[in-house]
């Protein structure tokens, strides 16, 4: 690449892109995933466990970054929202923090962004990531680009002049289906979705907080997935038919929540206790309160 494309890209992120990244307890990584981006796009991190250090020593390390501190952990799709009301460029880019960027991948999301224009979401693909048929339009795996029903959260880039169209994230979701919640409503505003095979990414996966926290954050998991699948599917279908779509949740957590109190295993009895107790708070249609206490 020689210098005038290096200088037009540059400047092209600076106009176009600011990258948003949600952090909860994520000093040990979040270096990681800033030193992969170009120091010329902007990055704003909207931090949920009131790491006032972590804003110091990132602001003070990185002069394209800016660390907003939450009140308090307000949950990933709140978190996102405060970024993109913040976000003056085209696009914005929403990264999980364990996640590892291909260096060509930011540069080929922009180009396409650009030619395609009208669409609400493009998102790079993780070659580690099985792609069920049903998140495909048309299920066509081997072009460079597929139209798709839903996409990962872990990495989407946002058409920031239809954001007033689709609307922001759910915040009464506060963590798990959000971003299927984002999708389902672009397609209803027949915004379309893209996945580019092109560009590239690796999710770790759960990798997100600092490991000492791991079954604090496996229990709030464990809640939280249970609680937003029957609400995702009872807003876009209806009481019964998320019901119908979380009661085998319901029968395993409870089979299996027996089985870990009959073998004293107290982790992942409460484990399991958390997904039954996310599912009932759900059904009665109560709020999603459940918070990590750590």
């Amino acid at each position: 690449m020689n210098l005038e494309k290096i200088f037009n890209n540059k400047q092209n992120y600076q106009e176009k892109l600011t990258v948003i990244i949600v952090t909860f307890h994520s000093g040990e990584i979040i270096e990681n995933l800033i030193n992969q981006l170009e120091q010329s796009i902007k990055i704003l991190i909207i931090e949920n466990s009131k790491d006032f250090s972590l804003k110091s020593k990132l602001e003070e390390k990185y002069s394209n970054v800016e660390v907003i501190i939450s009140h308090n952990n307000i949950g990933v799709g709140a978190a996102i929202n405060v970024g993109l009301k913040k976000v003056k460029t085209k696009y914005s880019l929403q990264l999980s923090p364990d996640v590892e960027v291909d260096k060509k991948m930011i540069q080929i999301l922009v180009e396409e962004a650009d030619k395609i224009e009208n669409f609400s979401i493009l998102s790079p693909k993780d070659h580690d990531h099985q792609y069920g048929n049903e998140m495909y339009m048309k299920p066509k795996q081997n072009e460079k680009i597929n139209q798709m029903n839903k996409v990962a959260g872990y990495a989407m880039l946002i058409n920031m002049k239809n954001i007033s169209r689709i609307g922001y994230f759910d915040e009464k979701i506060f963590l798990y289906f959000e971003e299927f919640d984002f999708c389902i409503r672009c397609n209803k505003e027949k915004l379309p979705i893209y996945l580019l095979n092109d560009a590239k990414i690796r999710h770790k996966g759960n990798a997100s907080t600092n490991k000492k926290y791991n079954h604090a954050i496996e229990v709030n998991r464990s809640w939280h997935y249970c609680w937003s699948k029957f609400y995702y599917f009872k807003k876009h279908y209806g009481y019964f038919y998320g019901l119908k779509k979380t009661f085998p949740n319901l029968i395993r957590a409870v089979k299996n929540y027996i089985y870990y109190v009959f073998k004293r295993d107290k982790q992942n009895s409460l484990i399991k206790k958390a997904e039954i107790s996310g599912l009932f708070s759900s059904y009665a249609l109560k709020k999603s309160i459940y918070r990590p206490k750590i």
